[in-house]
């Protein structure tokens, strides 16, 4: 991966799977980067979901494969099925996940693999934790530009594999805490996510 060695501290550089940019403030560890956004928020990016301004339209075609695609089509779509589930008060099990009891400050996101992908056969293990680890990536960078300030991820009990790599992920954002969320409410799959918004530390 030529390209993505190339970032370093300081690019200026913008989102292949979504709008805006920001420049880098830092490489951490795993391929991922912290850029801090035009608006001013500071989000870990993985190194390849990023390209550089110069180059941005280049990279864009090169690199945004058949499977990032997919996966940005399938959030969309889950996202519009989500909206129109919130305005059919009756409507399954769906609909009362749209956010934590209506609280708008709240986003709550369901990270089973059906409520991600339309068809799930002919993924492996390793792309299945993939495609679950890059949705509750973007959707925790939304909660943190939408300013959110709690966000719940429903990962479930299973073996506990994704629930160690969701917290793996939260380990590299600053200004986040998580925990177990209510088990009353969720039981033991779960976690629950405070985002603080009191300014921006740059390292």
């Amino acid at each position: 991966m030529s390209g993505t060695s190339a970032i370093q501290a300081g690019d200026r550089v913008a989102f292949l799977d979504e709008a805006g940019g920001g420049v880098v403030l830092r490489l951490v560890g795993r391929g991922r980067a912290v850029v801090r956004t035009d608006e001013g928020f500071e989000l870990v990016q993985p190194v390849e979901a990023l390209v550089r301004r110069e180059q941005e339209k280049d990279r864009a075609l090169a690199r945004v494969s058949d499977h990032h695609a997919h996966l940005v089509a399938s959030n969309d779509r889950l996202e519009e099925k989500r909206a129109a589930d919130r305005k059919q008060p009756g409507s399954s099990r769906k609909a009362a996940k749209g956010t934590a009891g209506d609280d708008p400050h709240v986003m709550e996101i369901d990270l089973h693999l059906h409520e991600i992908v339309e068809d799930e056969r002919g993924l492996n293990d390793g792309e299945k934790l993939r495609f679950q680890l890059d949705y509750f990536e973007r959707m925790l960078n939304t909660a943190i530009r939408e300013r959110k300030r709690r966000l719940i991820v429903i990962h479930g009990v299973g073996e506990g594999v994704l629930r160690e790599e969701v917290r793996k992920v939260l380990e590299y954002y600053e200004g986040v805490r998580f925990d177990d969320a209510d088990p009353r409410r969720y039981g033991y799959g779960a976690t629950a996510v405070e985002i603080l918004h009191h300014g921006h530390k740059v390292h």
